[in-house]
Order: structure tokens, then C-alpha cells, then sequence
């Protein structure tokens, strides 16, 4: 790495663990899995009662779409009604 004038910063790193932190994500030898902290906040968001707060839990809930299948339907079926 020198060689190459790269450096690493050992605060910054993280060796023996089974899963780290990347980008809002854990990252293991099992995968990508969404940060525990992040899917509670989204599981106990309020019931939205107007279009502003919807849309900023729509913008929050984004960040599972990754790793659901069929997100957008999901979210649609729970948000309209069903005669649209």
C-alpha cells in the first residue's frame, strides 16, 4: 500500500468483526442487511396524517426498498385505496 502512497487510518478500522458498517448498512460474510437502529426507527414512525409528513415517511422508507421485494407495490397497496 505504501508503494502506492495508501494509507490506512487504524481508528477508522475494524478487524475480527462478523459484520461492519457501510453506508447505513451491515455488511457480513451473510450479506447486506439493513442497520437494525434504521428499520425500528421506520417500524415506529407515527401514522401520517397529512401529505408533508407522508411524503417524509415515504423518503425514510425508501431506504428498505433494496431489500424488500415488490416495495413500490407494497407501499401502494397500504397507501391507496382499493378502488384506484
Amino acid at each position: 500500500m505504501r508503494k502506492h502512497k495508501l494509507y490506512a487510518n487504524l481508528k477508522k478500522c475494524i478487524f475480527g468483526a462478523s459484520e461492519i458498517p457501510v453506508l447505513g448498512c451491515l455488511v457480513g460474510k451473510n450479506g447486506v442487511r439493513p442497520d437494525p437502529g434504521k428499520v425500528r426507527v421506520i417500524t415506529e414512525w407515527p401514522t401520517p396524517s397529512n401529505v408533508k409528513e407522508l411524503r417524509q415517511f415515504l423518503g425514510l422508507a425508501t431506504y428498505l426498498c433494496k431489500y424488500v421485494s415488490n416495495y413500490a407495490g407494497k407501499i401502494r397497496q397500504g397507501l391507496l385505496p382499493e378502488s384506484i
